[in-house]
């Protein structure tokens, strides 16, 4: 089998980026094949290979290795983890669907592991390898969001900084798939925390830092960079809608937490015509068109009106503060 190739300890990168495109390949032609005759476990075992020494050992060595080499391995991985999360990947009218999934997320929150502390702010500067880091985040929030909640604090917090980072570039389409992990790592929480369950546990609560000042959880923390930059920085009106997707979603989550944002903003207009007309604003981007708790198509498309009505009321005098 092909994927045997990766069991050594190659020390060339080029021969593993070689490996790995193989692989991506033989994986996404013969996908239905694979799946049909139970081939998780080499397809585990694959992923297996990328702990040994041969990876974890050399990630260190990559300060000293041609940036080009960097690139194109790690591409190559992010290509194989977004392809073995893809919607696509399992047949869903298979009767053994839930086990199928189950060995694939476990191999994706593995190759996540791997990868996580691979992916740095620098190398994220590169277009091609950010689009695939994106594409891959997001395709994971989507299909295995409970993979990503398990990680450890490190590298959910390392994960959630890249998010961060990519809602600030000016690649639209690199924005869009932060807005959609957002919104699916938010959803969720949500989901979870209405089913009584822990969703994303002590990743979602406020901590103090070693200086003893509280820090916003992860969710009120978003919820507040997302208004920022809605409502002060500059960005395109095609992202409007994605963006009131994560919001809304947001805002159920940290209910309180956006009553205390709304109200920071009011007590910072000092003209009293505007402290009205910002009050009125917030009070009517949560309540009108019947806008419910729930996270169907419907809801999203009034919130996504409600957010496009908001912003057009408060947008221009706020930015003049």
């Amino acid at each position: 089998m092909p994927w045997i190739l990766l069991r050594g300890r190659h020390k060339s990168w080029r021969y593993l980026d070689i490996c790995l495109q193989q692989l991506c390949g033989i994986i996404w032609k013969e996908h239905t094949r694979m799946i049909s005759d139970g081939v998780e476990i080499p397809l585990l075992f694959g992923m297996v290979a990328f702990q040994h020494p041969i990876s974890l050992s050399l990630s260190s060595s990559l300060l000293s290795e041609a940036r080009t080499e960097k690139y194109r391995d790690l591409r190559a991985l992010l290509q194989l983890l977004s392809k073995l999360c893809s919607k696509d990947l399992v047949d869903f009218s298979s009767d053994s669907t839930e086990t199928q999934g189950t060995n694939i997320s476990q191999v994706v929150y593995l190759g996540l592991h791997i990868v996580t502390p691979l992916i740095s702010l620098d190398l994220l500067k590169y277009p091609k390898l950010c689009h695939d880091y994106f594409s891959l985040l997001s395709h994971m929030l989507e299909v295995y969001p409970e993979m990503v909640a398990q990680l450890n604090g490190e590298a959910f917090n390392h994960v959630l900084g890249t998010l961060d980072f990519g809602l600030h570039q000016q690649d639209i389409e690199v924005v869009d798939m932060c807005l959609r992990a957002l919104k699916a790592l938010a959803s969720y929480h949500y989901k979870e925390i209405g089913a009584g369950k822990d969703g994303l546990g002590s990743h979602a609560t406020g901590y103090k830092d070693p200086d003893g000042r509280l820090q916003d959880g992860i969710l009120s923390r978003f919820l507040r960079l997302l208004l920022q930059l809605l409502l002060f920085e500059d960005y395109s009106t095609d992202l409007i809608s994605a963006a009131a997707d994560a919001l809304l979603v947001l805002i159920l989550c940290e209910q309180g937490f956006f009553q205390m944002l709304g109200n920071e903003l009011i007590e910072r207009q000092a003209n009293p015509t505007f402290r009205v007309r910002l009050g009125n604003a917030l009070q009517s981007l949560t309540t009108s068109n019947n806008l419910s708790n729930t996270l169907d198509r419907a809801n999203y498309q009034k919130f996504r009106k409600n957010l496009r009505n908001f912003l057009i009321e408060v947008r221009g005098f706020l930015r003049t503060m």
